[in-house]
């Protein structure tokens, strides 16, 4: 009888914790503002706006916005570097890493301004796409530069 009890102890136990599935747990903390310039930029997070410096943790949805005179460097979770210039809007839209596997997809958006970017992990089978206006750019380990006119 004893072992009854704390077999359904152990189960409700089980039952108890919250259910948190591999893709929750890959969306969150999908890279880090690594350099900024002094007083942040804006993240626009659940349609807030958030002041970010560095160490500023990101998630997929982040939409960073630099005004004049502000720069951001960020660093995602496969090792993919943005340099994101002044008056520059970036839309992470889609960012699934497993750290473990190396699997992923990534879909981010230039919506204005310039970026760099040193591609990482993700560049492999073009599981990474960047999007600049109308252009829809599959990326295969490179560096590269995007521009959007306001």
């Amino acid at each position: 009888m004893r072992k009854f009890f704390v077999l359904v102890a152990a189960f409700g136990a089980l039952v108890a914790q919250p259910a948190v599935s591999v893709a929750e747990r890959v969306r969150t903390d999908i890279g880090r503002i690594k350099n900024v310039t002094p007083g942040g930029i804006e993240v626009i997070r659940s349609g807030q706006s958030r002041t970010a410096n560095s160490g500023f943790r990101l998630n997929e949805g982040d939409i960073v916005v630099t005004k004049r005179n502000q720069r951001v460097g960020i660093t995602l979770a496969d090792n993919t570097r943005l340099a994101i210039a002044p008056r520059s809007r970036v839309i992470i839209s889609t960012y699934l890493f497993d750290r473990d596997t190396r699997e992923g997809e990534a879909r981010i958006s230039l919506e204005r301004g310039r970026m760099g970017v040193d591609s990482g992990d993700l560049t492999e089978g073009e599981r990474i796409r960047f999007r600049a206006g109308s252009s829809t750019l599959g990326v295969r380990g490179t560096h590269f530069i995007m521009e959007v006119d306001d």
